[in-house]
C-alpha cells in the first residue's frame, strides 16, 4: 500500500510544483488520482504476474473474480464458488484464492464472506483497463 501512497505524493507534487502551490486539497487528490491511473507502467505488472503465473481456467477464474470485484468494489464468497464452478475449478480455487490475498489483490478483513482489492486505486484501474 505505501507504493500507492508515493504515487500520489509524487502526482500531487507534479501538479503543485509549477503552481507554486503547498498545500494537498481534495482538489490536487482527485487529480493525482486521475493521473496516476493513466501511467499503465505503474499498474501493468499486476495483471501481467498473473498472466504468467497462470493459464487456462485457472487465469480465466482469477482475472473473473478481479474484474467483478473491481466493477462492483466487492464480490462475496458465493460469486467466487460459481466462478470456480464455472471454471471447474470446485477443488482447487481456493489456492488461487489465497494466492489473491497473498499477493495483494484482494482482502477479506472485514467480512470473511466478502473480499474487495486492497487497493482503491488498484481497483480502479483494473475496472477501467482489465475489466472492459
Amino acid at each position: 500500500i505505501p507504493f500507492y501512497f508515493q504515487i500520489l505524493l509524487d502526482e500531487s507534487y507534479n501538479i503543485l510544483q509549477p503552481q507554486s502551490e503547498e498545500v494537498i486539497d481534495e482538489r490536487i487528490i482527485d487529480e493525482a488520482v486521475k493521473k496516476a491511473l493513466k501511467h499503465r507502467l505503474y499498474f501493468e505488472h499486476w495483471f501481467t504476474r498473473l498472466r504468467k503465473a497462470y493459464e487456462g481456467d485457472e487465469f480465466s477464474f482469477v482475472k473473473d473474480v478481479l474484474n467483478l470485484a473491481s466493477e462492483s468494489q466487492t464480490i462475496s464468497s458465493a460469486e467466487i464458488v460459481n466462478f470456480a464452478a464455472a471454471h471447474k475449478l470446485d477443488d482447487s480455487y481456493k489456492h488461487l484464492l489465497n494466492a489473491l490475498k497473498y499477493d495483494g489483490y484482494l482482502n477479506n478483513d472485514n467480512d470473511v464472506k466478502t473480499y474487495r482489492f486492497n487497493s482503491p486505486l488498484l481497483r480502479e484501474w483494473w475496472r477501467c483497463n482489465v475489466a472492459n
